[in-house]
């Protein structure tokens, strides 16, 4: 039976009227989907290399995917590996009972092994090297032996146990990428460690060691030097510290994984926080096809005990994205698309390839613990945003995020994360994210942004120079390219009434033309837009009970030492949320003035209307430390950046050579 043909439960999920019943049934989908694409041995997995795009579309061009397009040893491996995962989840979470699981699982991996590490099969695995993609799909298959261990592991012949340790061993001593990548090499060597076999002790702890320079507090940590701030935290931070610690047998006396509970409480305390009404995440950060992967630390909290969040609102949390992405169609025939519903070239990344949304299996992680266990049993709790409105500085990353009950949309105001320092990306340089729009690629306007409008098109962001958050607002400063030219960037926010208030200082912008913009929004159809004077309005159709427009985004700016040109919008094309965008945006002619002072208001999901009724009741007041504006008897002080700590792009990371080892 399918999830689609399960019953729905209102009494222990009234929320999302999910069960582990629909989770085990969408897990045996994608195990049988994977069967379904593999090689006579099993060890590798043919996903198709155009599944989900429209027919004659085939695999993406222009992204610099992986060479093979889907055809090539590691993108096979990939595709066998990171299923692998969740076929162990589902076979340890049965506790191994045959009569629980897809007919034959444990003989299909076990085949599988062989036709792997055989040097002689035709089906064998491209060997563990530095900067190999292999290490990372290694690090799939040591993770599903060791929770199958007794099932398949211990079962094993002989020589197939010897084959895979001493293809796994490839990984001992190896260099990847100076990010999340070394908890990899470091999971693989546990395994051999924990298995009876030589591996590489000082590596392990290396890579323990390495993460340790990354912690930014809040239980955030940045993947490698910098701030890049993603979920990656979700889905590598917070979960391969604890496998390695229970393949290494460590004492709970030596501290260390005390230390890792405790930072897993403070990240899914606010974590919880990133999720819309409807189960959708933040659309934030690269990797966003590994979807509902975001649901499992929320689940390991569930497994090591941590109560910061209860197991109702972790089961309606982890239910809602998952039922969020498969009812979208995400995953048609049980193969995930290389998208965010249905297939979507736009976030794609050079190192995706077929197999690569495979890794949501990691979301699966809840099917670890029994079907009597709370997390299962209790009943469903609301999200933050289903209950009230909220603020909530999360000072690890420099967000603040912003709930809306009335709409059920969370927004997050960047003021910290930053991506790779070489690299203007807009799915981390951004002034704000949400978990209902999606940041725009096009390359001739910017989103949620202060930038500098040309011909050549908009200045290049050259990355944060210092950022901070505090309760209901936050400040940053940057720099800009602008051909060449550098301009100084000082902004502060924020939020009064639910609406966001923005100011900005630009130096070195004499003969340049600024602008400014708010959120992009999709739809299925054209968006209604509305430009008078210094006000830019878009909302989409028919969402409203009466049918008129609800979602949209609106801008209105408030005061600035020069009249801009007045307001606009940028007309899109599709993105991962509807075949139709459009961007609303301030913008100013060249400046006869070196500097520029602004303030203005952005709203998301809500009318210029709503916009004007709160600009009425503030005030405000321009100092040489920012402005301060005052509404009633209330002065909120939005002061510039002083701190300038982050060395912004003059770090070199060192991670992402094209070419290299990619997860």
């Amino acid at each position: 039976m399918t999830w689609q043909g399960i019953a729905a439960d209102p009494e222990n999920a009234p929320l999302t009227g999910w069960t582990r019943a629909h989770w085990e049934a969408a897990a045996d989908e994608q195990i049988a989907a994977a069967w379904r694409y593999s090689s006579p041995g099993g060890a590798q997995v043919r996903f198709p290399a155009g599944h989900g795009f429209p027919a004659g579309h085939g695999f993406p061009a222009g992204h610099g995917f992986r060479a093979g397009h889907g055809r090539d040893a590691e993108e096979l491996l990939e595709g066998f590996a990171r299923t692998f995962l969740l076929a162990a989840l589902r076979l340890a979470g049965a506790a191994g009972d045959p009569e629980q699981v897809p007919t034959g699982l444990v003989d299909w991996y076990a085949r599988a092994l062989d036709a792997g590490t055989d040097p002689a099969s035709g089906e064998r695995w491209p060997r563990l090297s530095d900067h190999s993609q292999a290490t990372v799909e290694a690090t799939g298959v040591a993770l599903s032996l060791h929770l199958t261990r007794p099932w398949i592991w211990d079962r094993l012949p002989p020589r197939v146990r010897d084959n895979t340790a001493a293809w796994l061993s490839g990984s001992a001593h190896s260099y990847g990428a100076d990010n999340n990548h070394v908890l990899f090499a470091a999971t693989i060597q546990a395994f051999l460690a924990s298995a009876g076999h030589a591996h590489d002790g000082a590596g392990i702890e290396g890579a323990l060691a390495r993460i340790e320079d990354w912690y930014v507090g809040d239980g955030w940590y940045s993947d490698g030097e910098g701030r890049r701030f993603d979920h990656y935290n979700a889905w590598t931070f917070h979960l391969y510290p604890f496998f390695i610690l229970d393949m290494l047998a460590e004492p709970e006396a030596t501290g260390r994984r005390e230390v890792y509970r405790n930072r897993l409480a403070q990240f899914v305390r606010g974590y919880c926080h990133l999720f819309g009404a409807d189960g959708a995440p933040l659309i934030q950060g690269r990797s966003l096809i590994y979807r509902w992967g975001v649901a499992a630390p929320f689940w390991m909290a569930q497994r090591e005990g941590v109560t910061a969040v209860s197991p109702g609102l972790a089961r309606r949390l982890a239910s809602g994205t998952l039922k969020y992405f498969l009812t979208g169609g995400a995953a048609p025939g049980g193969v995930p698309t290389l998208g965010w519903h249905g297939a979507d070239s736009s976030i794609l990344q050079s190192y995706n390839a077929p197999g690569s949304p495979q890794w949501a299996a990691k979301g699966f992680l809840g099917l670890l613990l029994p079907a009597g266990h709370a997390a299962w049993t209790d009943v469903e709790e609301p999200l933050p945003v289903e209950e009230a409105d909220f603020t909530l500085a999360l000072a690890g990353p420099a967000w603040l995020a912003v709930g809306c009950r009335r709409t059920g949309t969370v927004r997050v105001l960047n003021a910290g994360t930053d991506g790779h320092p070489q690299k203007d990306e807009p799915l981390y340089r951004r002034l704000a994210f949400s978990t209902a729009t999606a940041p725009w690629f096009d390359a001739g306007c910017r989103d949620n942004d202060v930038y500098l409008a040309g011909a050549a098109g908009p200045s290049r962001h050259r990355g944060l120079r210092g950022g901070s958050v505090r309760p209901a607002g936050g400040s940053s400063t940057f720099s800009l390219d602008a051909a060449g030219r550098d301009v100084a960037v000082k902004t502060s926010f924020a939020v009064i009434d639910g609406m966001e208030v923005r100011a900005a200082r630009l130096t070195g912008v004499v003969g340049l033309s600024p602008a400014v913009s708010g959120y992009p929004c999709s739809a299925p159809a054209p968006l209604d837009v509305s430009v008078t004077g210094t006000t830019a309005e878009v909302a989409c159709r028919g969402q409203g009970a009466d049918g008129g427009p609800v979602r949209g985004a609106a801008l209105m700016l408030l005061d600035s030492d020069v009249e801009p040109a007045g307001g606009q919008v940028a007309g899109g094309g599709a993105t991962i949320l509807g075949p139709h965008s459009a961007l609303p945006v301030l913008g100013w002619d060249p400046l006869p003035v070196n500097t520029l002072q602004i303030l203005w208001l952005s709203g998301l999901d809500e009318p210029v209307e709503s916009l004007r009724a709160v600009a009425e009741t503030l005030e405000w007041a321009w100092t040489a430390d920012g402005v301060e504006v005052r509404q009633g008897g209330q002065t909120t002080v939005m002061p510039w950046q002083r701190k300038t700590p982050w060395a912004a792009d003059a770090i070199n990371q060192g991670v992402f050579r094209w070419g290299a080892a990619r997860t």
